[in-house]
C-alpha cells in the first residue's frame, strides 16, 4: 500500500490515495445522482459551492472525488428556511484523532461533527456501509452535514409525519 499522510485540524489521515482514486473512477454516479428526488436535485445544483475550499482540497489530498458522495439525505427544513442534509464519502486508509461517532444509551449512535463554516460540518469514523470499494476493510468514512437553501424552481413537497 502506497500511503500518504494528511494533517487536517486535529486529525492525522492516512490514505491509500491510488486505491481511493481508483474506486471513485469505477463508480459512475454519486448517491444523489442515483436518486431522482427533488431533495437530491437541490443538493446536486449546489454541489460546486456547498463544500468549503479547504474541504475540497482535503478530499483531493486523500483521493476522494467530491462530486461523488456515496450517499446524501435531506433530513429536515429548518426554521430559517434552509434544508439540513447529511452525507458521506470514504477513503481507503486510517486516521488518528477524534472519532465522530457518539454511542447512545439505546444502542444507537449519533455524530459529533466539527463545524467548518456556519453551514458545513465534518467528522471521521470507520465504516464500510454502502461502499463502492471492492475491499471493504480499512475504510474511513467522512461524515458531513450542511444547510442549503432551496434553489430549484419547483418547491419541495411538504412531508407529513406519520
Amino acid at each position: 500500500m502506497k500511503e500518504i499522510q494528511v494533517d487536517y485540524r486535529g486529525w492525522r489521515l492516512y490514505s491509500d490515495k491510488e486505491k481511493t482514486e481508483q474506486a471513485y473512477k469505477e463508480f459512475e454516479h454519486s448517491g444523489a445522482e442515483s436518486c431522482a428526488c427533488d431533495y437530491c436535485k437541490n443538493f446536486i445544483a449546489q454541489r460546486e459551492t456547498l463544500f468549503p475550499e479547504e474541504i475540497k482540497e482535503l478530499l483531493r489530498e486523500v483521493g476522494v472525488d467530491y462530486k461523488k458522495e456515496i450517499d446524501v439525505s435531506e433530513l429536515a427544513r429548518l426554521e430559517n428556511g434552509l434544508h439540513y442534509y447529511i452525507g458521506w464519502f470514504q477513503f481507503k486508509g486510517d486516521f488518528k484523532g477524534k472519532d465522530c461517532t457518539v454511542s447512545l444509551s439505546n444502542s444507537g449512535y449519533t455524530f459529533d461533527l466539527t463545524q467548518i463554516t456556519d453551514k458545513f460540518s465534518i467528522g471521521f469514523r470507520h465504516d464500510n456501509s454502502l461502499t463502492p470499494f471492492r475491499e471493504k476493510e480499512g475504510l474511513v468514512q467522512i461524515e458531513f452535514e450542511c444547510h442549503l437553501p432551496w434553489v430549484l424552481e419547483k418547491e419541495p413537497e411538504i412531508r407529513i409525519p406519520t
